[in-house]
């Protein structure tokens, strides 16, 4: 169960990150959806990985891990022009969500086979 928790505190981390991001982005609507939602994600993820851990909360992880990627991937990629901390921003948040489907995905041992 250890490696479930740290992946459910990575979660919880980036979800926490960019609902706070949503608080400052608000003058740019197509973002500040993306981080809101993606906070919300990263929130329940992580507190179902802490306090229900199964195999098919892992398995939702891998897949919220893949739409992580691709969402602050993106915007990472669209704030290469941009200041240091725009860019900056995005690698941490899109790293705390992948490093959190990626320690779910090795903790998967750690919980039942879906049924």
């Amino acid at each position: 169960m250890r490696r479930l928790r740290l992946a459910g505190t990575l979660w919880m981390i980036g979800g926490i990150l960019s609902a706070l991001l949503a608080l400052v982005t608000t003058d740019v609507p197509g973002i500040a959806a993306l981080v809101a939602v993606g906070g919300v994600v990263g929130i329940v993820i992580g507190a179902l990985l802490l306090r229900r851990p199964s195999a098919a909360v892992v398995q939702w992880s891998n897949i919220a891990g893949i739409g992580w990627l691709l969402a602050f991937g993106w915007l990472t990629v669209t704030s290469l022009d941009k200041p240091a901390g725009e860019l900056l921003t995005g690698v941490v948040l899109a790293a705390f969500g992948v490093l959190g489907a990626l320690t779910a995905y090795s903790g998967r041992a750690e919980v039942a086979p879906a049924t």
